[in-house]
């Protein structure tokens, strides 16, 4: 099999964020219904060709709530209105840990507003 000239610029850091998100957060997984149907869909090209260095993550509902909750627990994102968070694991500065504590954090922010 040959690789594409683009696999060598792939951070592992970002296909691990890609594939927790679709697993935990993506419309139609059973996750969804631990956080009152909130789901999250990546609106990010999947084609590595056609993409940047972030994923842009839409949210169905309390997008500015659940980016105000995620930044006082530390993260560090940009949010775009109305509803679009977009993250990036920076492969010189940011490790598998720390994809996974964004992905905990989230979850707890999740489950905060559930209630």
């Amino acid at each position: 099999m040959k690789l594409s000239k683009y696999t060598r610029f792939i951070n592992p850091n970002f296909g691990y964020l890609e594939y927790l998100i679709k697993r935990n957060f993506s419309p139609g997984t059973n996750s969804c219904s631990n956080y009152s149907g909130i789901f999250i869909d990546i609106i990010t090209p999947e084609d590595v060709k056609s993409r940047g260095s972030q994923l842009s993550l839409i949210f169905s509902s309390n997008a500015t709530e659940i980016y105000t909750e995620i930044k006082k627990r530390g993260v560090v994102c940009d949010f775009r209105q109305p509803n679009v968070m977009r993250v990036a694991p920076a492969p010189l500065y940011n490790s598998f840990v720390d994809v996974h504590k964004f992905i905990d954090a989230l979850t707890q922010v999740l489950l905060h507003l559930k209630r």
